[in-house]
């Protein structure tokens, strides 16, 4: 009795293993690509990590909080979009072309904009931690773009905003599996070029 206590008592106190973590993350964000916030389940989840229902649990309460969680781990360098802070306009229609040419990266945003109704937090907390600190720092870009003379003087940045998160949402919502970096920057210098940018 006293050595089952006692190995109770281990399983209790055993340290998280950051190895499951990883692998529980890259699971949900896995079937989150795949199958949508709604296809996803907990239970599918440990399967594909190899781990207990009830070591997901003890991580996360629920299945949003596990996909924000999943979300957050996919800040790497196949996914995460650095700040737009400190860029040139050109700079910046380079690296926004280079990574709407990820599939993975269409598949993710295209998942997280599908959420937007079933799991409104989730798409929230995306929001707000990762879409809307890049796409205010746009108006520094226009600014930086309009004191150079790439800009017509009286640019408003609210109308770089739009014009950038309006090509990046039509190439999202197109669909299309093959999707070249060469075009999303050809559409993107074109619809710039109607606001007036020049090199």
């Amino acid at each position: 009795m006293a050595r089952s206590g006692a190995v109770a008592g281990v399983e209790r106190g055993r340290p998280r293993d950051p190895g499951n973590d990883a692998a529980i993350l890259d699971a949900a964000l896995d079937l989150l690509i795949e199958r949508g916030a709604a296809g996803t389940s907990i239970e599918a989840v440990a399967q594909r990590a190899g781990v207990a229902k009830l070591t997901v649990y003890r991580r996360w309460r629920s299945k949003e909080e596990l996909l924000m969680a999943a979300l957050e781990h996919a800040r790497d360098p196949g996914l995460e979009a650095p700040p737009t802070a400190g860029r040139s306009l050109e700079e910046l229609i380079g690296y926004v072309a280079e990574l709407l040419g990820r599939p993975r990266f269409r598949a993710l945003m295209a998942r997280v904009i599908g959420a937007s109704v079933d799991y409104p937090k989730l798409v929230t907390a995306y929001t707000e931690r990762y879409l809307r600190p890049r796409i205010d720092a746009l108006a520094d870009v226009a600014r930086r773009a309009v004191a150079d003379g790439h800009l017509p003087p009286d640019t408003d940045p609210g109308v770089l905003q739009d014009v950038l998160a309006g090509s990046i949402g039509f190439v999202l919502l197109r669909g299309e599996e093959e999707v070249t970096p060469a075009e999303v920057e050809r559409r993107l210098r074109t619809l710039l070029h109607h606001v007036g940018y020049r090199l």
